[in-house]
């Protein structure tokens, strides 16, 4: 089996990082490229309370929090640099836009924390690990810390 191209979840939790740190040994090992996959929540029903401005301004915000995010992570998780590696951003549901993300492109493995952001979202609604997993096309490769 070979594994050139690797996707890689992160919500930014601690769970996701030590998933982005095995991945990098993985890409080392089999000189594959990664790219990070970030899903921002769907904000679209906020476009009912806010103006338009109000919405273009949250979702300016968010975007920006989020390259914040990838920049500390790269800051953080320093092998990253040692690997070809890329980052992407989606929004909607989380699983969702990862499988479409997974269909879209060329990805031989994925890699996820067992847990993300919220523990107890799990209990409510099962994690995006999980729904990654049972539905993925490709292999799914989810870390324990």
């Amino acid at each position: 089996m070979e594994y050139k191209n690797l996707l890689v979840l992160t919500d930014f939790s601690e769970d996701a990082e030590h998933a982005v740190r095995t991945s990098v040994e993985f890409a080392k090992r089999y000189e594959a490229s990664i790219t990070l996959l970030h899903v921002i929540h769907d904000s679209t029903n906020l476009s009912f309370i806010l103006s338009d401005d109000e919405y273009r301004s949250v979702d300016s915000k968010m975007e920006k929090h989020v390259e914040r995010a990838f920049k500390a992570l790269f800051e953080k998780v320093q092998e990253l640099n040692s690997v070809p590696c890329k980052t992407k951003i989606r929004r909607g549901t989380p699983y969702i836009n990862c499988l479409y993300e997974l269909e879209k492109g060329d990805y031989d493995i994925v890699f996820a924390g067992s847990h993300g952001e919220s523990r107890v979202k799990h209990v409510l609604m099962g994690s995006t690990s999980e729904k990654v997993l049972r539905n993925s096309p490709v292999d799914v490769f989810v870390t324990k810390r």
